[in-house]
């Protein structure tokens, strides 16, 4: 059986807190799933980021009104926004395929009933393109 290398092993340690660090962990995930997550948000996106996104999905799921309006999918402003872009569910299906399978089935059974509410308050895009992810071929009320 091959072995690590010792990168890979020194990667997967877990590392101290260091000040700064966001520790805002998504509830409903096992501890193992929570320690993935950070491993790849350490990796490729910043501390936090997972958490960040989710909520930002959920407060474009749930805003008020019978329908979800035109959803801006970046922000106007690229100073404010975070480092890796302002689509939410972009980033959050981005970890999905970075984790193990039994995470990344716990993150999508966090983020069903969400995509669930999404897809009842908006309408099928007939004109948007097939490669595009299906969160973005929706339509909302203006």
């Amino acid at each position: 059986m091959p072995r690590k290398p010792v990168s890979q092993v020194r990667a997967d340690l877990p590392r101290k807190a260091r000040p700064g660090d966001d520790r805002a962990v998504i509830s409903g995930l096992s501890a193992k799933a929570v320690a993935e997550i950070a491993r790849v948000e350490r990796r490729a996106y910043a501390p936090g980021a997972a958490h960040q996104a989710l909520r930002g999905w959920r407060q474009m799921v749930y805003q008020p009104g019978p329908r979800v309006t035109y959803p801006r999918w970046f922000s106007e402003c690229p100073c404010c926004g975070p480092a890796w872009g302002g689509d939410h569910r972009q980033t959050l299906e981005a970890i999905c395929h970075r984790l193990s399978r039994g995470s990344a089935r716990e993150l999508r059974a966090v983020l069903a009933p969400l995509d669930e509410r999404f897809l009842a308050r908006t309408l099928n895009d007939p004109y948007a393109s097939p490669r595009d992810p299906w969160w973005r071929r929706r339509l909302g009320t203006p």
